[in-house]
Formats: structure tokens, C-alpha cells, sequence
């Protein structure tokens, strides 16, 4: 296996520099200098070569592939995020909510235009929220009961229940053309975004241009090409000048590269342990998947290793710094309930963690290293995917629950083979979106056992925390619904945090580091998500 990951690299890498030579009309024999001298010419035509990571299965298709970062070029949404990950329009110009709170009514900008040249109008956006919710994409659309385009500028959204998160949804959808939709259009999307699509040579790169026709502030990059490597290559890729700019990781970041930057984004991407919150009885979901874990059921385990964990010797050795200590999974969130935050005198302490095991009637009789309450050992697996410093985060786990006396086995997996034991193991997750309804798929009781399998996967429902969600969807809105988000974390009695019911371990926050070419000047951008949304403020990128 690792064989051929290393041929792909290599075949990648002759790809991507025979295809970058004929693009550039550069040499790439000889000295240093002439590479340096794509980079030059780069900055006289204001180009840029970004390396992207994996080449996306779906295409670029805003529905079926998920509004993710690259399709931000190319598609516009109704709302987008401010610097302060609050709401501002986009295409809408104004909305309003009924006294009900049920209907939402968006009004849109008239001049906005598709790159075939025709009007965006506001039966594009019923269409693509239509398709989107028939689709059953990422971006879960089943509060909306009715989608209706009044006129060519209003579109109406009615609501099964009121819900305050709902403008999150006037920001996930790119919207797409109606009269241009068909099964080819993943391989050459039509938007109304800051860039136009041009061409995609799969397995290789994708070509966009500055699109002219843009309504708002016009992008200074003019041509956008980005390729498909995995890091190792991109970081070469950057070293050399064939690439301008790449995702890499605190390891690299380290090392000090003639010609490039490197650039450290604070994120809200955190990574956790989630635990499964009820006991394996033998019951299996609508799906067939088997419910319950009768380890991580147990109040004292998951205390215990939260009480244990060294998030900071992660952020050091695991992150090597680039990060922070997370033992909410809710920093930089305005919703966050400030009293549950663990200072570091409530982690990284094994001796508390132990006296918490041993109060909570687990002891070690048998003297084989591993704990036992009742003849069950204190024995579990812990399921994770490749990539992102989570092997390196599980191994750190894994070694303070084995100080505990806790044996946590180790198991890289696809997220597809995942779903089927997603409510009998951990999961190490990664989150971050910088909406308040994540907390409703993380902890609320009916978001178990549905078809999105990983919204609360460990099926914790503490009908108090059920009753602050409540309150905070029925809110008017985000600001009015803060204090029932906060008291769902923690109401001086319980709640989904860790000095509550602990249904996660939160570890770390990950900042995201790019190494790119020196005189790239990429803005100001907003604090990056889980996965990134690096092209999110694409039209401040200038070469300096």
C-alpha cells in the first residue's frame, strides 16, 4: 500500500510539473533560478498555482458534492460569514421572519448573473434548495417544508418548526442554474461566484478564472489553477516554484524553505473522543447497526480519561504548537458556556483519573494491567481515518488510558466502514463549523438514529440538555436563543460538556498552516473551519 500511495506521488508530481511547464512557457531544466522564474512570471500575470489536496469524487457540483471551499469560487449562497464568523448577505439583500417563526422570507440582488451569461433569479434558489433537500446531501434541509419563489428577487422558505439556526442554511447552499442542471454539470459547473470555471483535467488540476461578471469586489488573481496533491508532494511542489501555495503540517512548518512563507490561520477546527452513552443491550438502529458500548457507558471512564488527557502535550508534540488546548470542542464560539472550560489543573492529572475509576467500582483484581467493574474490562476500541494528525492524536490517547489501567485499541478506518460501528465504538471526530445547530447534532436525543448516522453518534439524550435545544431553536434568534445554548453545555446541574455528562473528550484545536511563495499576500481571512475555507475571502489574494 504504501508502495503505490508513494507511485501516485510520483506520478502526480510529473504531471503536475510537465503540465505547469506548458502552462507557464517556462524551462524547468537547469538552475534553481529558472524555476524561481515561474513564480516571477505568476506574479507579472496575476496567476496563482494552489495545491488543493484531495481531487473531490463529486465534482463540482454545489448540491451532490457539498458546498465546500473550491466550489466557493464558483458559486454564490444567499449569506456568507463576516471576519467575526457572523452573518452577512451575499446574494440576499434582506430577509424577514414571520410572527410564527416559521416562514423566512429572502429577498435577492437583481444584478447578480451566471457565467453563461444568464440572470440569477430567485427560482434558481428554490431550485437548488429544492434539490438539495431531495438529494439528502451533507447539508440536512429536512426543517424546510416548503420552498417558493414569489418573484423573480423573493424566494420564501416554510419551516416544519421554528428554528433560530436556520440563516445557517442561507449560507450552505451555493446556488445553482435551474436551466443548466443535468448529470453533466459536476464536470462543468456554471455559477455565480468571484470565479468562472474553465477546465478540469481529472487527476491532475482544475483551471478557473477571475470572473468578470462578478457583483462583487472583482478578484486580483486572474487565473486560479489548482492541483490534486497529498502533502509530502505539495510541499515539494511549493519548494521547487512549481506551486505557490499548500496545506501542510506543524512537522513541516518547522523547516525553513528560501522563497516561501509560512502562514498560521487560527481555526475552530477541533478534534474529540466521542463516546458511546449507552449500554450494548443488543439493540441495533433502523440501518442494522448495533447500538451501545458497555465500557464507555460508564460516567467514570469518560471522566476519568478527560480528567487524564494531556491536551497541551498534544498541542506541543502532536500539533508541534500550531493549535490550541480544546476541552469544550466550542473555543472562539460565542455560544460557549464559559464555566465549561477545563483549566489545566482539571487535566493532565492521571492520579485524579485514577481515584475516579476507583470510586466509580473499577479495579483491577486480576492484575493483568486492565480495570474490570462487574466482569466487564475496561476495554475499547477506538475508531479513526487517516490523515490530520488523528493517529498521532489516538496514540497519545491510547497511552494515557493505558496509565488508567483503560486498554483502547486503535482502528484507522474509511468513514464508510466506520458507519457500521459509529454507535458501539469512540470515534476520534473533527468538527468546527461555527454554527450552533452543531451542538443539536452533537448532543440532542432525536438527531440519534437517523439517516445521518454520525450526527450523535454515541446516542447520549439527557432530556434537560433536549429542553435547552429546544428553547434555543424556537428562539427568534441566535442572539436570543445564547443563554439556552450555554445552559444545554452546563446549568450548574448537568448538561454535554465535561463537567457534565462528558459524551465527548475534547483534545485540540488545529490551526491550519499553508506554506506559500514569498510576495503572496492571501488578506485577511476568516477563522477557518473544520476542512477549510481558505477561498473564502479569494477576492483580498494579491501578489505584493
Amino acid at each position: 500500500m504504501k508502495l503505490k500511495k508513494n507511485i501516485a506521488k510520483l506520478l502526480s508530481m510529473v504531471l503536475l510539473v510537465g503540465t505547469l511547464a506548458g502552462c507557464s512557457n517556462t524551462s524547468n531544466e537547469g538552475s534553481d533560478s529558472s524555476k524561481k522564474s515561474g513564480v516571477e512570471q505568476r506574479k507579472e500575470n496575476n496567476e496563482l498555482v494552489v495545491a488543493v489536496g484531495a481531487e473531490p469524487e463529486a465534482g463540482f457540483d454545489a448540491i451532490t458534492g457539498g458546498h465546500g471551499s473550491i466550489t466557493k469560487l464558483f458559486f454564490s449562497t444567499l449569506m456568507k460569514r463576516d471576519k467575526e464568523l457572523g452573518w452577512e448577505n451575499d446574494l440576499a439583500k434582506d430577509y424577514k421572519i414571520s410572527d410564527d417563526k416559521l416562514t423566512w422570507t429572502v429577498t435577492i440582488r437583481d444584478d447578480a448573473k451566471f457565467t453563461d451569461g444568464k440572470t440569477l433569479t430567485a427560482e434558481d434558489v428554490a431550485f437548488t434548495y429544492q434539490t438539495t433537500k431531495d438529494s439528502s446531501t451533507e447539508v440536512d434541509l429536512t426543517m424546510i417544508d416548503k420552498i417558493e419563489a414569489k418573484d423573480d428577487t423573493t424566494v420564501e422558505f416554510k419551516l416544519k418548526r421554528p428554528m433560530s439556526t436556520f440563516i445557517e442554511k442561507l449560507g450552505a447552499c451555493g446556488i445553482v442554474p435551474k436551466h443548466a442542471y443535468d448529470d453533466a454539470f459536476k464536470d462543468n459547473p456554471i455559477g455565480s461566484g468571484p470565479y468562472k470555471f474553465v477546465d478540469w483535467a481529472k487527476g491532475q488540476q482544475v483551471i478557473a478564472e477571475a470572473n468578470e461578471d462578478y457583483y462583487g469586489d472583482k478578484p486580483s488573481i486572474k487565473k486560479l489553477t489548482m492541483v490534486f496533491l497529498e502533502t509530502d508532494a505539495a510541499y515539494a511542489a511549493v519548494k521547487s516554484g512549481d506551486v505557490d501555495m499548500a496545506t501542510i503540517n506543524g512537522d513541516l512548518a518547522k523547516e525553513k524553505v528560501e522563497g516561501t512563507e509560512i502562514l498560521d490561520i487560527p481555526s475552530i477546527e477541533t478534534y474529540g473522543v466521542e463516546f458511546p452513552m449507552v449500554a450494548n443491550t443488543g439493540k441495533k438502529t433502523e440501518s442494522g447497526n448495533e447500538i451501545g458500548n458497555n465500557v464507555t457507558s460508564d460516567e467514570a471512564i469518560r471522566k476519568a480519561l478527560n480528567t487524564a488527557v494531556d491536551r497541551q502535550g498534544m498541542v506541543d508534540g502532536v500539533l508541534n504548537g500550531y493549535g490550541t488546548v480544546s476541552t469544550t470542542g466550542l473555543e472562539k464560539m460565542p455560544w460557549l458556556n464559559e464555566e465549561t472550560v477545563l483549566d489545566e489543573s482539571k487535566y493532565n492529572d492521571v492520579d485524579a483519573a485514577k481515584k475516579i475509576l476507583e470510586d466509580g467500582g473499577w479495579k483491577d483484581s486480576d492484575n493483568d494491567g486492565i480495570l474490570e467493574k462487574d466482569g466487564t474490562k475496561a476495554s475499547f476500541k477506538l475508531l479513526y481515518t487517516a490523515g490530520n494528525y488523528r493517529q498521532a492524536m489516538g496514540l497519545e490517547f491510547q497511552k494515557v488510558a493505558k496509565e488508567l489501567g483503560i486498554e483502547v485499541t486503535l482502528e484507522e478506518r474509511t468513514w464508510d466502514t466506520i458507519v457500521e460501528d459509529i454507535h458501539k465504538e469512540a470515534v476520534l471526530f473533527g468538527f468546527g463549523s461555527g454554527d450552533p445547530s452543531e451542538l443539536y447534532n452533537l448532543y440532542y436525543g432525536g438527531a440519534a438514529n437517523t439517516p445521518v448516522e454520525w450526527d450523535n453518534a454515541g446516542f447520549y439524550d439527557n432530556k434537560t440538555v433536549n429542553k435547552y435545544i429546544d428553547k434555543a431553536l424556537e428562539s427568534e434568534n441566535e442572539e436570543e436563543a445564547l443563554p439556552y445554548w450555554q445552559k444545554a453545555q452546563w446549568d450548574g446541574k448537568t448538561g454535554a460538556s465535561a463537567i457534565g455528562d462528558a459524551p465527548y473528550c475534547w483534545l485540540v484545536n488545529a490551526n491550519h498552516v499553508y506554506i506559500v511563495s514569498e510576495g503572496f499576500d492571501i488578506g485577511n481571512p476568516v477563522v477557518q473551519p473544520h476542512g477549510g475555507r481558505i477561498f473564502d475571502n479569494v477576492t483580498e489574494w494579491s501578489w505584493k
